[in-house]
């Protein structure tokens, strides 16, 4: 028999894409041979991701739930996230559930189903496991399927495991919806200082599926400031029975403020949680008092009212009393304990008893002397919150003189004449507030004054003391040693005094 050799062609992929050379296209040919010319870039698809406490999830992995006791009315539950991290939408097309349930124990784990069967993509939505172990104890498993759009992951699958332990209690704490995480902490809100907040009601629930016997004391506060009202507790509380106390908050200092609170129960058990209040400032009024922008608040001597007449009053000083707190100041009172008090007027206190917070009010002084000479006395400024709530009191000095009298010189021509010893005779000086007075020794409306000779000397004037102000009438005349009424007096000269 005869043989015979048979040839095959074989190119090299390599001469297939070399570069072009002259006259051929061979480069060209084997491009579109291996699909590589054109243009085009990334098509927009969905990505399905399944999260399990913050982990991506893959398929076909197993999710842990933990222990259960059997029979409790709320099981232990679980939340799972589905998310599209892709750039297009995503279908969840199960039907009737878009999640599936299936397994040997598949009726001890309870699925909430997820709110949306469509996600845009980056869009998330959650679905929930509440695994209620019933008898027999030990491990439980389950199966969960997911259908969806996501090519490579169209159908999801995740296997659930719990494990079933025996009946017992467990305590759950809330105030209204809010559940208070076992080790966690409740804010109880603010409260001023040295008042005592509302009373907060927290309800003890128990969970478990066995009857907790509450230990004496059922609750326990770490700090007393927090005070526990513990009249709602029973002895025991049954499986899926609620029970409540009472906390108030009452501190004595500003600033955040908490304490550990214990609620006990089956002898070595507890729920522990703390709560945290804030003390708040308690509103006080606080006093400030001032005289011409000056600080009087803690008392002391205003300016001198100076020299004045008696029977006139002084010009008036102005007392300003502020209100720099928060609260309103009450019983204020303003009062002259001491000294002469009948030289000094005070007026009423513009606002009355009591003075809002930031508001502020006057009262005013005068002094009105009866008699000449000084004058002092204390202004007493008191009220029954206005230390800081406290009560206050400051005194204010305020002194004046009473006038006694104003020097006038009167002065004449000498006119008589006398030896060098003579000392008999001189002049007399009349003055009176009468116009047109007669010159007589009959005080008070006529006084009369001897300016006698002394020796060589004749007098032609002399210093006369007024008591009072207003208009003064003068006349001088003389007298001899035997003409002791003397001769005719002088033309009336007027002097003005001011009052002031």
């Amino acid at each position: 028999m005869q043989k015979k050799n048979i040839l095959i062609p074989f190119i090299s992929l390599f001469s297939l894409i070399s570069c072009p050379g002259a006259g051929g296209g061979g480069g060209g040919a084997a491009f579109a041979l291996l699909g590589l010319g054109g243009g085009g870039g990334d098509v927009p698809a969905p990505k399905l991701e399944v999260l399990y406490s913050g982990v991506v999830r893959e398929s076909g992995a197993t999710i842990d739930i933990g222990s259960e006791p059997v029979n409790t009315a709320d099981g232990k539950t679980g939340t799972v996230t589905i998310r599209n991290a892709g750039t297009a939408p995503i279908t969840l097309p199960g039907t009737p559930n878009i999640i599936e349930k299936s397994g040997t124990n598949a009726s001890e784990f309870d699925i909430t189903q997820p709110s949306s069967s469509t996600l845009a993509a980056g869009a998330s939505v959650i679905f929930t496991i509440t695994f209620k172990p019933t008898m027999p104890l030990g491990a439980k498993s389950a199966i969960l399927k997911i259908q969806s759009s996501d090519p490579a992951v169209a159908a999801f699958q995740m296997n659930l495991t719990g494990t079933a332990e025996p009946a017992t209690p467990r305590l759950a704490v809330s105030v209204g919806a809010t559940q208070i995480a076992a080790n966690g902490s409740y804010n109880i809100g603010s409260v001023e200082v040295d008042s005592i907040g509302g009373a907060v009601t927290f309800t003890v629930k128990n969970t478990g599926s066995a009857t907790a016997n509450m230990d004496s004391p059922a609750a326990t506060s770490a700090n007393a400031r927090f005070a526990l009202n513990l009249a709602g507790i029973p002895t025991t509380i049954a499986a899926n029975a609620s029970a409540t106390f009472t906390i108030q908050f009452s501190p004595l200092a500003a600033g955040s403020q908490s304490s550990n609170i214990a609620v006990n129960y089956d002898g070595a058990a507890s729920f522990v949680f703390s709560v945290t209040g804030t003390g708040t400032p308690k509103p006080v009024p606080t006093i400030a008092i001032s005289h011409n922008s000056i600080d009087f608040t803690s008392g002391g001597s205003i300016p001198t009212f100076g020299v004045v007449w008696p029977t006139l009053t002084s010009t008036t000083k102005t007392v300003t009393i502020n209100n720099t707190g928060t609260a309103t100041m009450t019983g204020i009172s303003i009062t002259k304990p001491s000294g002469d008090t009948s030289q000094f007027t005070v007026s009423a206190f513009s606002t009355g008893a009591t003075l809002a917070a930031g508001a502020s009010g006057t009262f005013t002084i005068q002094f009105n002397p009866s008699t000449a000479g000084t004058k002092n006395a204390v202004v007493r400024i008191a009220t029954t919150n206005g230390n800081n709530g406290s009560a206050s009191s400051s005194d204010l000095n305020v002194t004046g003189t009473g006038k006694s009298g104003t020097d006038v010189q009167v002065s004449w021509t000498a006119t008589n004449e006398k030896a060098v010893n003579d000392t008999e005779g001189g002049y007399r000086v009349c003055y009176s507030q009468t116009n047109g007075f007669t010159p007589t020794h009959n005080p008070p409306s006529v006084i009369c004054e001897n300016q006698a000779n002394a020796g060589g000397t004749t007098p032609s004037s002399r210093v006369i003391t007024v008591t009072n102000f207003g208009t003064w009438y003068f006349k001088v005349y003389s007298y001899g040693k035997y003409n002791t009424t003397g001769g005719a007096p002088s033309t009336q000269v007027s002097v003005s005094v001011p009052s002031t």
